[in-house]
Protein backbone atom coordinates (compact mmCIF):
# COMPACT_ATOMS: atom_id res chain seq x y z
CA UNK A 1 0.00 0.00 0.00
CA UNK A 2 2.75 2.60 1.20
CA UNK A 3 6.61 2.72 1.45
CA UNK A 4 7.60 1.65 5.28
CA UNK A 5 8.30 4.18 7.69
CA UNK A 6 5.82 6.62 6.55
CA UNK A 7 4.49 8.78 9.79
CA UNK A 8 1.08 8.26 10.42
CA UNK A 9 -1.20 10.40 12.49
CA UNK A 10 -4.91 9.93 13.11
CA UNK A 11 -6.52 13.71 12.72
CA UNK A 12 -9.85 14.27 14.66
CA UNK A 13 -12.23 16.31 13.25
CA UNK A 14 -15.00 15.02 16.54
CA UNK A 15 -15.05 13.01 19.08
CA UNK A 16 -14.84 9.85 18.08
CA UNK A 17 -14.28 10.58 14.22
CA UNK A 18 -10.65 10.31 12.49
CA UNK A 19 -9.06 9.98 9.02
CA UNK A 20 -5.66 8.38 8.70
CA UNK A 21 -3.15 11.10 7.51
CA UNK A 22 -0.13 10.62 5.89
CA UNK A 23 1.30 13.63 8.57
CA UNK A 24 5.14 14.28 6.53
CA UNK A 25 3.29 14.66 3.36
CA UNK A 26 0.98 17.15 4.57
CA UNK A 27 3.52 19.29 6.13
CA UNK A 28 5.68 18.98 2.90
CA UNK A 29 2.32 20.71 0.92
CA UNK A 30 2.39 17.99 -1.49
CA UNK A 31 -0.86 18.50 -3.80
CA UNK A 32 -1.12 14.55 -4.29
CA UNK A 33 -3.84 12.05 -3.51
CA UNK A 34 -4.28 8.66 -2.12
CA UNK A 35 -2.39 5.68 -1.44
CA UNK A 36 -1.03 2.86 -4.01
CA UNK A 37 -3.67 0.46 -4.39
CA UNK A 38 -6.83 -1.00 -5.85
CA UNK A 39 -10.53 -0.17 -5.16
CA UNK A 40 -12.85 -2.57 -6.61
CA UNK A 41 -10.55 -3.81 -8.62
CA UNK A 42 -9.50 0.37 -10.17
CA UNK A 43 -5.97 0.67 -10.05
CA UNK A 44 -4.72 3.57 -8.76
CA UNK A 45 -1.99 5.35 -10.60
CA UNK A 46 1.25 5.71 -9.12
CA UNK A 47 0.94 9.24 -10.10
CA UNK A 48 -1.41 9.94 -7.40
CA UNK A 49 -0.11 7.79 -4.95
CA UNK A 50 -0.65 9.46 -1.26
CA UNK A 51 -3.08 9.62 1.35
CA UNK A 52 -6.85 10.23 1.21
CA UNK A 53 -6.50 12.14 4.44
CA UNK A 54 -4.02 14.29 3.53
CA UNK A 55 -6.39 15.32 0.20
CA UNK A 56 -9.96 15.74 2.61
CA UNK A 57 -7.73 17.77 5.21
CA UNK A 58 -6.00 20.10 2.29
CA UNK A 59 -9.30 20.46 0.78
CA UNK A 60 -11.27 21.31 3.65
CA UNK A 61 -8.77 23.97 4.78
CA UNK A 62 -9.07 25.66 1.40
CA UNK A 63 -12.64 25.99 1.77
CA UNK A 64 -12.59 27.46 5.40
CA UNK A 65 -10.30 30.75 4.15
CA UNK A 66 -13.51 31.06 1.46
CA UNK A 67 -15.93 30.14 4.02
CA UNK A 68 -17.16 33.93 5.01
CA UNK A 69 -16.96 35.83 2.05
CA UNK A 70 -19.11 32.74 0.77
CA UNK A 71 -21.59 33.14 3.80
CA UNK A 72 -21.42 37.15 3.31
CA UNK A 73 -22.89 36.94 -0.77
CA UNK A 74 -25.84 34.24 0.92
CA UNK A 75 -27.02 36.24 3.61
CA UNK A 76 -26.48 39.06 1.09
CA UNK A 77 -28.78 37.78 -1.38
CA UNK A 78 -31.57 36.04 1.33
CA UNK A 79 -30.52 37.54 4.60
CA UNK A 80 -33.59 40.69 4.39
CA UNK A 81 -36.77 38.40 3.46
CA UNK A 82 -39.21 38.20 5.80
CA UNK A 83 -40.14 35.03 4.84
CA UNK A 84 -37.12 33.69 5.47
CA UNK A 85 -36.90 32.10 9.19
CA UNK A 86 -32.89 31.97 9.13
CA UNK A 87 -30.09 30.69 6.85
CA UNK A 88 -27.27 27.64 7.72
CA UNK A 89 -23.74 27.76 6.65
CA UNK A 90 -21.15 25.58 6.83
CA UNK A 91 -17.91 24.58 5.16
CA UNK A 92 -17.43 20.97 4.67
CA UNK A 93 -14.99 19.03 7.27
CA UNK A 94 -12.71 16.71 5.96
CA UNK A 95 -14.86 13.21 7.43
CA UNK A 96 -17.37 14.06 5.42
CA UNK A 97 -14.83 15.30 2.43
CA UNK A 98 -12.91 11.62 2.08
CA UNK A 99 -15.84 9.49 1.24
CA UNK A 100 -16.97 11.24 -1.02
CA UNK A 101 -13.78 11.63 -2.83
CA UNK A 102 -13.46 8.12 -2.29
CA UNK A 103 -16.63 7.80 -4.67
CA UNK A 104 -15.25 9.38 -7.08
CA UNK A 105 -12.29 7.81 -7.33
CA UNK A 106 -14.10 4.36 -7.39
CA UNK A 107 -16.58 6.18 -10.21
CA UNK A 108 -13.43 7.17 -12.49
CA UNK A 109 -14.35 10.49 -11.75
CA UNK A 110 -11.41 11.69 -9.42
CA UNK A 111 -7.80 11.46 -10.53
CA UNK A 112 -6.52 14.15 -8.73
CA UNK A 113 -6.35 16.34 -6.24
CA UNK A 114 -8.08 19.32 -8.88
CA UNK A 115 -10.07 16.69 -9.94
CA UNK A 116 -11.02 15.51 -6.45
CA UNK A 117 -11.84 19.29 -5.21
CA UNK A 118 -14.06 19.76 -8.05
CA UNK A 119 -15.65 16.66 -7.29
CA UNK A 120 -16.73 18.08 -3.78
CA UNK A 121 -19.97 20.09 -5.36
CA UNK A 122 -21.50 21.05 -2.02
CA UNK A 123 -18.28 22.62 -0.41
CA UNK A 124 -19.89 25.38 1.23
CA UNK A 125 -23.38 24.73 2.15
CA UNK A 126 -26.31 26.89 2.52
CA UNK A 127 -29.56 26.39 3.48
CA UNK A 128 -32.43 29.04 3.30
CA UNK A 129 -35.23 27.75 5.75
CA UNK A 130 -38.44 29.75 5.13
CA UNK A 131 -41.48 30.00 7.15
CA UNK A 132 -44.24 28.70 7.49
CA UNK A 133 -47.97 29.91 5.93
CA UNK A 134 -50.72 30.69 8.92
CA UNK A 135 -52.80 27.57 9.33
CA UNK A 136 -56.18 27.83 6.87
CA UNK A 137 -59.49 27.68 8.40
CA UNK A 138 -62.10 26.16 6.92
CA UNK A 139 -63.62 29.01 5.55
CA UNK A 140 -60.73 29.76 3.40
CA UNK A 141 -60.05 25.85 2.12
CA UNK A 142 -63.68 26.16 0.84
CA UNK A 143 -63.35 29.54 -0.59
CA UNK A 144 -59.99 28.07 -2.46
CA UNK A 145 -61.86 24.93 -3.48
CA UNK A 146 -64.65 26.93 -5.41
CA UNK A 147 -62.12 29.33 -7.10
CA UNK A 148 -60.02 26.31 -8.55
CA UNK A 149 -59.55 25.75 -12.21
CA UNK A 150 -58.57 23.22 -14.00
CA UNK A 151 -57.42 24.33 -17.83
CA UNK A 152 -59.42 27.27 -16.96
CA UNK A 153 -62.92 25.06 -16.32
CA UNK A 154 -64.16 25.47 -12.34
CA UNK A 155 -63.99 22.16 -11.10
CA UNK A 156 -67.18 19.47 -11.18
CA UNK A 157 -69.10 18.93 -7.87
CA UNK A 158 -67.48 15.53 -8.11
CA UNK A 159 -64.03 17.12 -8.35
CA UNK A 160 -64.79 19.13 -5.22
CA UNK A 161 -66.01 16.55 -2.95
CA UNK A 162 -62.94 14.55 -4.13
CA UNK A 163 -60.18 17.55 -3.77
CA UNK A 164 -61.93 18.27 -0.02
CA UNK A 165 -61.25 14.70 0.95
CA UNK A 166 -58.05 14.68 -0.16
CA UNK A 167 -57.26 18.19 1.70
CA UNK A 168 -58.92 16.45 5.30
CA UNK A 169 -57.25 13.27 4.64
CA UNK A 170 -60.56 11.15 4.94
CA UNK A 171 -60.91 7.66 3.90
CA UNK A 172 -60.53 7.16 0.33
CA UNK A 173 -60.17 4.36 -2.35
CA UNK A 174 -57.11 3.83 -3.63
CA UNK A 175 -58.70 5.03 -7.60
CA UNK A 176 -60.19 8.03 -5.79
CA UNK A 177 -56.51 9.35 -4.26
CA UNK A 178 -55.18 8.60 -7.84
CA UNK A 179 -58.08 11.05 -9.41
CA UNK A 180 -57.43 13.37 -6.66
CA UNK A 181 -53.97 13.97 -6.36
CA UNK A 182 -53.80 15.98 -9.49
CA UNK A 183 -56.16 17.94 -8.23
CA UNK A 184 -54.64 18.93 -4.65
CA UNK A 185 -51.42 19.52 -6.55
CA UNK A 186 -53.29 22.69 -8.27
CA UNK A 187 -55.02 23.56 -4.95
CA UNK A 188 -51.73 23.69 -3.27
CA UNK A 189 -49.36 25.16 -6.18
CA UNK A 190 -50.52 28.57 -5.48
CA UNK A 191 -49.82 28.24 -1.48
CA UNK A 192 -46.12 26.53 -2.66
CA UNK A 193 -45.78 29.57 -4.97
CA UNK A 194 -47.07 31.94 -1.75
CA UNK A 195 -44.57 30.37 0.57
CA UNK A 196 -41.30 30.63 -2.01
CA UNK A 197 -42.02 33.79 -3.63
CA UNK A 198 -39.46 35.95 -2.09
CA UNK A 199 -36.56 33.67 -2.55
CA UNK A 200 -37.11 32.55 -6.09
CA UNK A 201 -37.59 36.32 -7.14
CA UNK A 202 -34.08 37.29 -5.27
CA UNK A 203 -32.76 34.22 -6.74
CA UNK A 204 -34.01 35.17 -10.47
CA UNK A 205 -32.24 38.80 -9.91
CA UNK A 206 -29.04 37.36 -8.32
CA UNK A 207 -29.22 34.91 -11.69
CA UNK A 208 -29.85 37.93 -14.12
CA UNK A 209 -26.81 40.10 -12.33
CA UNK A 210 -24.80 37.31 -13.06
CA UNK A 211 -25.33 37.24 -16.59
CA UNK A 212 -24.98 41.03 -16.98
CA UNK A 213 -21.80 40.70 -15.54
CA UNK A 214 -20.69 38.00 -17.25
CA UNK A 215 -22.47 37.96 -20.88
CA UNK A 216 -22.79 41.57 -21.15
CA UNK A 217 -26.78 40.90 -20.96
CA UNK A 218 -28.59 44.23 -20.72
CA UNK A 219 -32.03 45.41 -19.94
CA UNK A 220 -33.32 46.06 -23.34
CA UNK A 221 -32.67 42.00 -23.77
CA UNK A 222 -34.14 41.24 -20.41
CA UNK A 223 -37.18 43.21 -21.97
CA UNK A 224 -37.10 42.06 -24.90
CA UNK A 225 -36.77 38.21 -24.09
CA UNK A 226 -39.78 38.23 -20.94
CA UNK A 227 -36.71 37.08 -18.41
CA UNK A 228 -38.56 39.20 -15.87
CA UNK A 229 -41.61 40.43 -14.81
CA UNK A 230 -41.42 44.38 -14.81
CA UNK A 231 -41.64 44.83 -10.67
CA UNK A 232 -38.54 42.65 -10.78
CA UNK A 233 -36.96 44.76 -13.94
CA UNK A 234 -37.55 48.01 -11.66
CA UNK A 235 -36.56 46.51 -8.46
CA UNK A 236 -32.97 45.04 -10.82
CA UNK A 237 -32.79 48.88 -11.82
CA UNK A 238 -33.61 50.36 -8.73
CA UNK A 239 -31.28 47.96 -6.37
CA UNK A 240 -28.02 46.98 -5.27
CA UNK A 241 -28.60 43.35 -6.66
CA UNK A 242 -25.56 40.60 -5.19
CA UNK A 243 -24.47 38.02 -8.24
CA UNK A 244 -25.20 34.46 -8.35
CA UNK A 245 -23.85 31.90 -10.25
CA UNK A 246 -26.02 28.45 -10.90
CA UNK A 247 -25.02 25.56 -12.48
CA UNK A 248 -27.48 22.96 -11.37
CA UNK A 249 -31.09 22.66 -10.15
CA UNK A 250 -32.87 19.88 -8.56
CA UNK A 251 -36.34 20.16 -7.18
CA UNK A 252 -36.36 17.07 -5.01
CA UNK A 253 -40.26 16.23 -4.05
CA UNK A 254 -41.61 12.30 -3.04
CA UNK A 255 -43.63 10.29 -5.74
CA UNK A 256 -46.69 11.57 -3.65
CA UNK A 257 -45.71 14.81 -2.62
CA UNK A 258 -45.58 18.69 -3.55
CA UNK A 259 -41.93 20.03 -4.95
CA UNK A 260 -40.41 22.87 -2.97
CA UNK A 261 -40.70 25.10 -6.15
CA UNK A 262 -43.71 24.90 -7.91
CA UNK A 263 -43.18 23.29 -11.69
CA UNK A 264 -44.35 27.45 -13.01
CA UNK A 265 -41.35 28.62 -10.81
CA UNK A 266 -39.00 25.93 -12.27
CA UNK A 267 -39.35 26.60 -15.71
CA UNK A 268 -39.60 30.59 -15.04
CA UNK A 269 -35.67 30.15 -13.27
CA UNK A 270 -34.63 27.56 -16.45
CA UNK A 271 -35.58 30.97 -18.72
CA UNK A 272 -33.84 33.40 -16.54
CA UNK A 273 -31.03 31.29 -16.81
CA UNK A 274 -30.84 31.09 -20.07
CA UNK A 275 -31.77 27.72 -20.60
CA UNK A 276 -27.77 26.87 -19.12
CA UNK A 277 -28.36 25.67 -16.27
CA UNK A 278 -29.13 21.98 -16.02
CA UNK A 279 -32.47 21.12 -14.01
CA UNK A 280 -31.87 17.54 -13.37
CA UNK A 281 -34.53 14.54 -13.48
CA UNK A 282 -34.56 11.44 -11.82
CA UNK A 283 -34.94 7.37 -13.54
CA UNK A 284 -37.92 7.11 -11.79
CA UNK A 285 -40.10 9.58 -14.34
CA UNK A 286 -38.31 7.27 -17.11
CA UNK A 287 -41.47 5.55 -17.27
CA UNK A 288 -44.35 8.11 -16.90
CA UNK A 289 -46.94 5.72 -16.18
CA UNK A 290 -45.32 4.92 -12.88
CA UNK A 291 -46.31 8.34 -11.84
CA UNK A 292 -50.03 9.12 -10.25
CA UNK A 293 -52.24 10.44 -11.81
CA UNK A 294 -51.28 14.21 -11.96
CA UNK A 295 -51.88 18.11 -12.75
CA UNK A 296 -48.62 18.25 -14.62
CA UNK A 297 -48.01 17.29 -18.25
CA UNK A 298 -44.89 14.76 -19.00
CA UNK A 299 -42.74 17.55 -19.62
CA UNK A 300 -43.60 19.13 -16.52
CA UNK A 301 -42.64 16.36 -14.75
CA UNK A 302 -38.89 16.95 -16.11
CA UNK A 303 -39.00 19.81 -13.55
CA UNK A 304 -39.25 17.21 -10.84
CA UNK A 305 -36.30 14.64 -9.32
CA UNK A 306 -37.81 12.30 -7.28
CA UNK A 307 -36.94 10.50 -4.39
CA UNK A 308 -38.39 7.38 -2.77
CA UNK A 309 -37.84 8.59 0.86
CA UNK A 310 -39.89 11.58 -0.24
CA UNK A 311 -37.26 13.73 0.82
CA UNK A 312 -38.15 17.50 -0.64
CA UNK A 313 -35.90 20.45 -0.77
CA UNK A 314 -35.06 22.43 -3.95
CA UNK A 315 -31.27 22.29 -3.99
CA UNK A 316 -28.58 24.47 -6.29
CA UNK A 317 -25.21 24.15 -7.11
CA UNK A 318 -23.50 27.22 -7.27
CA UNK A 319 -20.09 28.94 -8.36
CA UNK A 320 -19.46 31.96 -5.39
CA UNK A 321 -18.02 34.87 -6.88
CA UNK A 322 -14.45 33.75 -5.89
CA UNK A 323 -14.76 30.50 -7.32
CA UNK A 324 -15.38 28.54 -4.45
CA UNK A 325 -18.00 25.52 -5.35
CA UNK A 326 -21.28 25.24 -3.36
CA UNK A 327 -24.54 24.30 -2.66
CA UNK A 328 -27.95 26.53 -1.63
CA UNK A 329 -30.99 24.17 -0.07
CA UNK A 330 -34.40 26.08 0.30
CA UNK A 331 -36.69 24.10 2.70
CA UNK A 332 -39.53 24.91 5.36
CA UNK A 333 -38.54 24.46 8.88
CA UNK A 334 -40.26 21.08 9.41
CA UNK A 335 -38.80 19.45 6.59
CA UNK A 336 -35.95 20.83 7.57
CA UNK A 337 -35.74 18.86 10.77
CA UNK A 338 -37.07 15.52 9.20
CA UNK A 339 -34.34 16.34 6.78
CA UNK A 340 -31.94 16.05 9.10
CA UNK A 341 -32.40 12.56 10.42
CA UNK A 342 -34.30 10.79 7.50
CA UNK A 343 -31.30 10.63 5.32
CA UNK A 344 -29.79 8.06 8.33
CA UNK A 345 -31.17 4.91 7.44
CA UNK A 346 -30.37 6.02 3.76
CA UNK A 347 -27.13 6.54 3.95
CA UNK A 348 -26.47 3.42 5.84
CA UNK A 349 -28.05 0.76 3.22
CA UNK A 350 -25.42 2.97 0.98
CA UNK A 351 -22.61 1.98 3.17
CA UNK A 352 -21.96 5.42 4.73
CA UNK A 353 -21.87 5.05 8.74
CA UNK A 354 -20.40 7.79 10.78
CA UNK A 355 -22.24 6.72 13.34
CA UNK A 356 -22.07 6.99 17.02
CA UNK A 357 -22.56 4.32 18.83
CA UNK A 358 -26.34 5.58 19.84
CA UNK A 359 -27.59 4.57 16.73
CA UNK A 360 -26.55 0.41 16.92
CA UNK A 361 -29.64 -0.92 17.63
CA UNK A 362 -31.34 1.23 14.57
CA UNK A 363 -28.19 0.30 12.50
CA UNK A 364 -29.47 -3.33 13.41
CA UNK A 365 -32.68 -3.07 12.46
CA UNK A 366 -32.14 -0.86 8.81
CA UNK A 367 -29.83 -3.78 8.15
CA UNK A 368 -32.44 -6.62 8.34
CA UNK A 369 -35.03 -4.95 6.34
CA UNK A 370 -35.04 -7.07 2.65
CA UNK A 371 -35.84 -4.80 -0.48
CA UNK A 372 -39.36 -4.95 -0.71
CA UNK A 373 -39.22 -3.64 3.23
CA UNK A 374 -37.26 -1.20 2.77
CA UNK A 375 -39.35 -0.12 0.01
CA UNK A 376 -42.76 -0.05 2.05
CA UNK A 377 -40.21 1.95 4.89
CA UNK A 378 -39.80 4.73 2.16
CA UNK A 379 -43.47 5.27 1.70
CA UNK A 380 -43.70 6.17 5.34
CA UNK A 381 -40.99 8.55 5.40
CA UNK A 382 -42.64 9.84 2.41
CA UNK A 383 -46.20 10.14 4.67
CA UNK A 384 -44.08 11.88 7.09
CA UNK A 385 -42.44 14.19 4.98
CA UNK A 386 -45.97 15.13 3.21
CA UNK A 387 -47.01 15.62 6.73
CA UNK A 388 -44.95 18.29 7.55
CA UNK A 389 -45.03 19.73 4.53
CA UNK A 390 -48.76 20.37 5.22
CA UNK A 391 -47.70 22.22 8.41
CA UNK A 392 -45.58 24.37 6.65
CA UNK A 393 -48.47 25.11 3.79
CA UNK A 394 -51.17 25.56 6.78
CA UNK A 395 -53.23 22.65 6.19
CA UNK A 396 -54.91 20.00 7.33
CA UNK A 397 -52.48 17.33 8.74
CA UNK A 398 -52.64 13.75 10.58
CA UNK A 399 -49.40 12.22 11.56
CA UNK A 400 -48.82 9.08 9.74
CA UNK A 401 -47.72 5.57 12.25
CA UNK A 402 -45.01 3.48 11.49
CA UNK A 403 -46.63 -0.24 10.25
CA UNK A 404 -46.61 -2.34 13.22
CA UNK A 405 -44.59 -5.14 10.87
CA UNK A 406 -41.59 -2.55 11.40
CA UNK A 407 -39.25 -2.10 14.43
CA UNK A 408 -40.06 1.03 16.19
CA UNK A 409 -36.76 2.13 17.06
CA UNK A 410 -37.62 3.57 13.14
CA UNK A 411 -40.22 5.04 13.43
CA UNK A 412 -39.99 8.76 12.38
CA UNK A 413 -40.26 10.15 16.09
CA UNK A 414 -37.48 7.74 17.66
CA UNK A 415 -35.22 8.46 14.57
CA UNK A 416 -35.46 12.62 15.77
CA UNK A 417 -35.04 11.22 19.44
CA UNK A 418 -31.83 9.41 18.49
CA UNK A 419 -30.39 12.17 16.48
CA UNK A 420 -31.21 14.82 18.95
CA UNK A 421 -29.58 12.89 21.58
CA UNK A 422 -26.61 12.58 19.94
CA UNK A 423 -26.05 15.87 18.73
CA UNK A 424 -26.63 16.94 22.30
CA UNK A 425 -23.63 14.27 23.12
CA UNK A 426 -21.42 15.59 20.70
CA UNK A 427 -21.78 19.40 21.68
CA UNK A 428 -21.00 18.54 24.89
CA UNK A 429 -17.87 16.56 23.93
CA UNK A 430 -16.66 19.00 21.86
CA UNK A 431 -16.73 21.82 24.80
CA UNK A 432 -13.46 23.02 24.45
CA UNK A 433 -12.10 20.81 22.01
CA UNK A 434 -10.15 21.50 19.17
CA UNK A 435 -9.29 19.48 16.06
CA UNK A 436 -6.04 17.80 16.41
CA UNK A 437 -3.48 14.95 15.24
CA UNK A 438 -2.72 12.23 17.31
CA UNK A 439 -0.15 9.29 16.29
CA UNK A 440 -1.97 5.78 15.15
CA UNK A 441 -0.18 2.61 16.16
Amino acid sequence: MVSAGVIFKRFIQKPEVGLLVNYSKLQAGERVLFCEGKIKDKIIPKDFAADLGTASIQISRDLEKHFPKAQAQIKTVFGNLKSVDKIQNRAKGPVSIAPKILRGVKSGEVNSFESAKAFILDGIGSRVITKSLDKLDKKQIKNMIESLKINNEPLSSKQKILLEKYIYQRKMTPSEELEAFPLFEKFAQLLIEKRSKQVVDNLSLSIIKNRMIKEGLTLEQIKKQGLLPDDLIQRLKNEKIEPLEVTLINNYRGMNGLPEFSSRQIQALRKVTGGKVIIHSRADLADYEKFPRTAYSKEELKEFAVKPSGYRTAQMNIIHKDGTLGEIQFRGSYTNMIGEYEHIAYDLRQGKNTLGPIFDNFKSAISKLTPEEYNEYNKYLEKCYNYYNRLELGLPAIKPKLPRKFDKILSEESMKKLHDTNEARLHKLKEGFKPHFEEVA
